[in-house]
């Protein structure tokens, strides 16, 4: 048996869908996911951050692994990119973890 940590099944359906897209060499490997995934868990994260969403799969791992009462503000100046992850989101049961905000991360930041 392997120790190491299976990807979540909505990842992986994420991450399929992703692999369609013209521009998925942007999109975060399986391995770099569950990483991220690890590092939220043993820093007991509750409030997060994204600049850059593309079709939302690190952003997918972040919901995963934070608390039912955590938040993530994600910012991306592409909304249809993470539109197509959107339904797995809510599949998963994550999407009220999510801020979404359209637009150039600075004028948010500021």
């Amino acid at each position: 048996t392997s120790v190491y940590p299976r990807e979540p099944e909505p990842m992986k359906e994420l991450r399929e869908i992703t692999a369609k897209h013209p521009w998925n060499i942007m999109t975060t490997s399986a391995d770099e996911g569950q990483f991220l995934n690890m590092l939220l868990k043993l820093i007991n994260a509750k409030n997060t951050m994204e600049i850059g969403v593309y079709t939302g799969y690190s952003l997918l791992a972040t919901a995963l692994a934070l608390p039912e009462d955590g938040k993530i503000l994600a910012m991306d100046i592409n909304r249809e990119n993470y539109e197509l992850g959107l339904p797995v989101i809510q599949k998963a049961g994550v999407a009220h973890k999510i801020e979404f905000k359209e637009g150039p991360a600075l004028p948010v930041l500021d």
